[in-house]
């Protein structure tokens, strides 16, 4: 919640305050379709007015920029005096108002502050996304105005499978892991997390896949100096160990015993 702000006007004061709501992953299931309103987040955004405090027109944004999951999240209530009733053009129902010049410009400096605060919390993430140091799945690749996702060749999983292949295995292999990149099935995942964002899961990933993934991502990582604890707080941070972490740190555990009895003398 951001601190209220007054501004004044001819015919009175007009309070503006931003909220911006928690995050599904933040408060249970039952908060969170409780805080949606009957219409859901992604129509619930926008301002909020108020005239004497009684909410008159909410979930719009008056034209200033359009609902998105950029900011579905974002709440802004404005709460003005019965006495501007003929600047804001509200009706005889009190049911619709038309933003006067003045505040029309003040709100759009509120927009593209939560805007931007919005961008750099999504930035955040695409940067933890990219950071080779995490072990992406994925790459974010962003050049001449456009984003890509494309699958990181480099993971340890992958290049670990593929030096158990001939050359010409291994560039089938390799086409078979662009053809998914290519395959990304953008327009429904933009959908959906326009819609449902808090119902997108990772997929389930078996006993057998995840432990070729730990021990290839485990052996990478140790011939490369890294320590036990450094290596398992790179891994609990990114899919598909995260959302499996309690079978990945038993896999991690395991194997990292049985190494140890090899390595100990007789």
């Amino acid at each position: 919640m951001d601190p209220e702000e007054r501004l004044a006007l001819l015919g009175g004061d007009v309070e503006i305050q931003s909220f911006t709501l928690p995050h599904h992953k933040q408060i249970s299931k039952m908060d969170w379709e409780d805080i949606a309103g009957p219409e859901g987040h992604l129509k619930s955004q926008g301002f909020y007015l108020y005239r004497g405090k009684r909410l008159i027109v909410y979930g719009t944004w008056f034209g200033l920029c359009r609902q998105s999951e950029l900011t579905k999240l974002s709440r802004v209530r404005i709460d003005i005096p019965n006495s501007m009733d003929a600047d804001w053009k509200i009706d005889v129902k009190k049911s619709s108002a038309q933003l006067p010049p003045i505040v029309r410009d003040r709100l759009k400096k509120v927009i593209e502050r939560i805007q931007a605060g919005s961008k750099r919390t999504y930035n955040k993430r695409g940067a933890k996304l990219v950071d080779q140091e995490r072990l992406p799945m994925w790459n974010r690749i962003q050049a001449d105005g456009q984003i890509r996702y494309r699958p990181n060749i480099e993971h340890p999983t992958f290049v670990s499978f593929a030096e158990s292949l001939t050359p010409e295995l291994q560039r089938g292999f390799f086409n078979c892991i662009a053809l998914v990149g290519a395959s990304l099935p953008i327009e429904t995942v933009h959908a959906d997390m326009a819609g449902t964002a808090e119902q997108i899961v990772p997929d389930f990933v078996d006993e057998d896949a995840l432990a070729q993934a730990v021990h290839a991502t485990l052996s990478v990582l140790l011939g490369a100096g890294k320590g036990i604890k450094e290596i398992m707080s790179l891994m609990k941070d990114v899919d598909p160990f995260r959302s499996a972490w309690e079978d990945t740190q038993r896999i991690i555990d395991a194997t990292v015993e049985t190494e140890e009895k090899q390595c100990s003398p007789c």
